[in-house]
């Protein structure tokens, strides 16, 4: 039997990066779906930039698994 392989603290705090993200992109879409015709344009540029922090993190994430090999 092998070992558990070791946590990789990097990987963990960008995987709660992400999942942060992710809850910050959720919240902004609900705001978006909520929101007055007097606010919808700053709230679809808050949920835009909110998306790209998303995305970024995803990609973050996913580019330190591949290189680092951590599952």
């Amino acid at each position: 039997m092998q070992p558990a392989p070791a946590k990789c603290a990097e990987r963990e705090i960008l995987e709660a990066r992400f999942h942060a993200d992710v809850r910050v992109y959720c919240d902004a879409i609900i705001r978006l779906d909520s929101c007055g015709p007097g606010e919808f344009d700053q709230t679809y540029e808050d949920a835009v930039r909110t998306r790209e922090a998303f995305e970024h993190a995803r990609a973050e994430l996913n580019r330190h698994i591949a290189e680092h090999g951590c599952l």
